[in-house]
């Protein structure tokens, strides 16, 4: 069993299934018309960025506990606060569709159909909810609900356009023991050509110096 099917198999089922409708409604995939398609049809979940999620909120942020940042698992709880908002959302009677009721009590933000789940992350951003009935850490911490949606938005992204679902079936050991195993999907879909030694993206910004006389020299 490779590293990322024994680490998906820690996970709180319910945190996976919150995961999976984020990352899924941030970056949704394409209908496929032919296998040709099917790459550049890829969304986050078909690039397993759920998981990315997962690993990076367990693993990479840290909250100051007493007198010093301290790295803790932060998956669960993240789950449990999308799940607050979806539940606010609901019963403000602000829901566009109705959930899915078979999946309302494993996770109400899954239950939710991807137009309300990105309405539950807005309304959360924007402290439209009640912050006493979130989940510690978040409750009654504005400021931490503001920071980690805006991560949850800009991790997605970036994961989806890195290079992690190219590491495969090593994409969730530490990353100095990881290794590409083909070239990244997402690339392919952006157009980017891949790493090249001396490429250079930027080569500097355009001035124009005035000199003396009125003549202008733009470099």
């Amino acid at each position: 069993m490779h590293p990322a099917t024994t680490y998906a198999a820690t996970v709180d089922p319910r945190t996976f299934m919150t995961f999976r409708a984020l990352v899924e409604a941030i970056i949704p995939g394409s209908p496929v018309t032919c296998a040709d398609d099917a790459e550049q049809a890829a969304g986050a979940v078909d690039l397993c960025i759920h998981e990315y999620m997962i690993w990076e909120l367990d693993h990479s942020l840290s909250l100051v506990l007493g007198l010093y940042l301290t790295v803790i698992p932060l998956s669960c709880s993240t789950a449990r606060l999308l799940d607050a908002g979806a539940v606010q959302l609901a019963a403000s009677g602000q829901l566009q569709h109705a959930p899915n009721h078979l999946l309302w009590r494993s996770s109400p933000f899954a239950s939710l159909c991807p137009a309300d789940r990105i309405r539950v992350l807005a309304i959360l951003e924007q402290m439209k909810v009640d912050l006493g009935a979130l989940p510690p850490p978040y409750r009654n911490d504005g400021g931490l609900v503001r920071y980690m949606i805006d991560f949850l938005t800009r991790q997605t992204m970036f994961g989806n356009y890195s290079e992690w679902s190219a590491y495969g079936t090593t994409r969730l050991r530490t990353p100095t023991a990881r290794r590409l195993e083909y070239f990244p999907v997402s690339w392919k879909q952006a157009g980017y050509p891949g790493v090249v030694p001396g490429y250079r993206v930027l080569l500097g910004n355009m001035l124009t110096i005035e000199r003396k006389g009125g003549e202008s020299t733009i470099v």
